[in-house]
């Protein structure tokens, strides 16, 4: 039986095990789009932490016509000579790297309307932008109307043109090759260029490139044809593409595999399986926690059910034993974990080696992941520093056993200070507990489980049930206190003798009684917003009648940190659920069963409710906090929530930062 930590060979290139790192942009390429220091600690930290095969992100064939954001390309000889020393370097691990290349094509109108920027972009055939960027255009206020009034769209390209590109493509391939990469892989899929002319969505034409589905992959065999006579016979070329478009109107796996069939005859010599489009359904790109792990793994199995050539699966895989399990299954050839190796870059080693226990697993807040940076670890990828013993070792008690309290506990521990934790409550973990019970979104408590067992093992005691005063501070005679308390949800005053609204902290955990119909106020989503508390109530049982929220309206709704997946996600259960949504709403009053409010156009809304629950800002004890311990310690540090009441990353780079600044 083939396990995950067995060689597999592709074409003359021999791969040390099948767990691997997909391509993954992380704008770490300089403005010229060549790669940087930043680039090589990416991608050296997934060969070093035992990855067998590591695919760079999508690189452009081409020289950029402007100095712009940070994306990679290999158009000239002197970015080969850059490349070259990033690959030398993976290979001194044993690991195999390849290079994906692609055009964008009609995903290029996805920053048209987020930088306001006329795009007209390169596609299969002419449509109407706004149906072409559904997922955007539907959920982000204003999307629709940019694209209109830019005047962005689609050019179709013709057949000199689809030949030029097709060259383009070969020719940078040999510079692929050049600079010592393994294997090329074509991305062909998340509405690139060559996935709209796979997509009978996208292509629309009646010539020899459009109508079947042979016609529609004629560019990419071409392409794959050219490639292989410009590099010979032994570099192996991987395809990516998406077996499952997730729309109704879009390709299905049907389509997936009669595309698999044919790119297989047509000398593709790897299939690496995707899903999704990332400007119309990016959750099954960006995977959000409502997606199960290893969700999308039955499209790979599909596949491999009609082909002969190597077949790589993906999707919110996280844990190797699921991985290896999908090997045995003979579900796929190859796993790639994607955002679990930017989390622990180690995880391969850690599995083959025996120390399951040891990983780091990816929680999937989809809040961080750029530049190969985990919110875990804000000191890791292209920010990498090394971790140094400290030269003047302190006494350091921390107050708060949240995540910030925990990591900094663990960072300064690692340099050599003594570190003792006091929380005064009877669990670890602060917020994340709560976070965790909402809806789908146990994989939170990833990060509390890595942070005790650490603790744990580093011999840091966590004293629960323990609120300190002054007098047992001063008995401890710390050199460093650190207050990391957290912060508590609240009511406004006007709110405050309202008997039937309560917080958000007390709706999730039952603190308090709930009636069955319920109105949630406040919109914000990605650390402790209403919008997945309404997700989660409705889920439930309870009847969750608005979700109403003051300000920023529906752009606060969908605000990321860079992500589309989880906010399309959000999107898509408030939509499937029938929610309804009032935007840049004011509240006017809430009584024993009606909550009264103006919309967006000032006219008032009133809706019988048992129940209103405030998710808004959260508040922090820390200036009393610090009057109360004044003196108790030569230096007195806030960090994470108690500081200022923001999310995980912010937290944990708070903790890393005092840890780290140490002497």
């Amino acid at each position: 039986m083939v396990k995950l930590s067995d060689p597999i060979t592709i074409r003359d290139v021999v791969f040390k095990n099948r767990l691997g790192f997909p391509p993954m942009l992380s704008f770490s390429s300089n403005r010229n789009g060549a790669p940087t220091s930043g680039s090589l600690r990416i991608y050296e930290d997934k060969a070093r932490g035992g990855a067998g095969l590591i695919t760079y992100e999508n690189t452009n064939p081409d020289p950029p016509l402007v100095i712009s954001a940070s994306m990679a390309h290999i158009g000239t000889e002197k970015e080969v000579r850059k490349y070259k020393k990033l690959t030398d370097k993976i290979h001194e691990y044993h690991a195999k790297i390849g290079m994906q290349m692609g055009y964008g094509g009609i995903i290029a109108l996805m920053f048209s309307g987020f930088m306001n920027m006329q795009m007209i972009t390169s596609g299969p055939s002419v449509l109407d932008p706004v149906e072409a960027t559904s997922a955007q255009s539907s959920m982000v206020p204003g999307f629709a109307d940019r694209l209109k009034k830019l005047g962005s769209g689609i050019h179709e390209l013709n057949i000199e043109e689809i030949a030029e590109i097709e060259e383009k493509l070969a020719q940078g391939a040999v510079r692929v090759k050049d600079a010592g990469f393994d294997y090329i892989d074509i991305h062909s899929g998340h509405g690139m260029l060559f996935s709209a002319f796979l997509s009978r969505f996208y292509n629309r034409r009646s010539d020899e490139y459009g109508g079947t589905v042979e016609n529609r992959c004629r560019f990419l065999v071409e392409t794959i044809g050219k490639m292989r006579k410009a590099v010979g016979e032994k570099f192996p070329i991987f395809v990516r593409f998406s077996a499952d478009e997730l729309l109704d109107d879009a390709n299905n796996i049907k389509d997936g595999i009669e595309i698999a069939q044919i790119l297989e005859k047509g000398g593709a010599d790897c299939l690496d399986i995707t899903q999704g489009i990332i400007i119309r359904s990016p959750d099954g790109i960006e995977v959000p926690t409502y997606v199960d792990h290893g969700g999308y793994i039955h499209f790979a199995e599909a596949i491999k059910e009609v082909v002969n050539i190597p077949v790589i699966g993906v999707g919110r895989i996280i844990d190797p034993r699921m991985a290896d399990k999908f090997i045995q299954q003979g579900k796929a050839d190859i796993i790639y974990m994607g955002r679990q190796l930017l989390c622990d870059p180690e995880t391969p080693n850690k599995y083959f080696s025996g120390r399951i226990d040891e990983i780091k697993y990816c929680i999937g807040c989809l809040q961080g992941c750029r530049n190969g940076v985990c919110i875990y670890d804000d000191y890791s990828g292209a920010k990498y520093q090394e971790l140094k013993p400290s030269i003047e070792l302190k006494k350091i008690v921390i107050l708060g056993a949240g995540v910030a309290g925990m990591e900094a506990g663990r960072v300064a521990k690692l340099r050599g200070h003594e570190v003792e934790i006091y929380e005064k409550s009877n669990k670890i973990g602060g917020l994340i507990p709560l976070v965790a019970s909402e809806y789908k979104k146990e994989d939170f408590m990833n990060i509390v489980k890595y942070l005790e067992h650490q603790l744990n093992k580093l011999g840091v005691p966590i004293h629960l049930n323990r609120d300190l005063t002054r007098e047992q501070i001063d008995g401890l005679k710390p050199d460093i206190l650190v207050l990391a308390t957290g912060s508590d949800a609240t009511i406004p005053v006007n709110l405050k003798d309202k008997a039937n609204v309560i917080n958000q902290d007390e709706a999730i955990l039952k603190t308090k009684p709930l009636g069955k119909n319920l109105i949630v106020w406040g919109l914000d989503t990605y650390w402790r917003g209403g919008s997945e508390t309404a997700i989660t109530l409705d889920s439930q049982g309870y009847n969750v009648k608005a979700l109403v929220g003051p300000e920023l309206g529906t752009a606060q709704i969908l605000r990321g940190d860079g992500d589309s997946g989880r906010s399309y996600g959000i999107f898509k259960e408030l939509t499937e659920r029938n929610i309804p949504i009032y935007t840049e709403a004011k509240l006017l009053d809430v009584n024993d069963n009606t909550v009264k409010f103006l919309d967006k156009n000032k006219k008032e809304v009133s809706i019988q409710a048992d129940n209103l629950i405030y998710c808004g800002a959260r508040i922090t004890n820390a200036k009393r906090l610090k009057e109360q311990f004044e003196g108790a310690a030569p230096e007195i540090v806030l960090i994470g929530d108690c500081k200022k009441p923001q999310d995980i990353g912010v937290a944990m780079r708070d903790a890393q930062t005092f840890a780290r600044s140490l002497k």
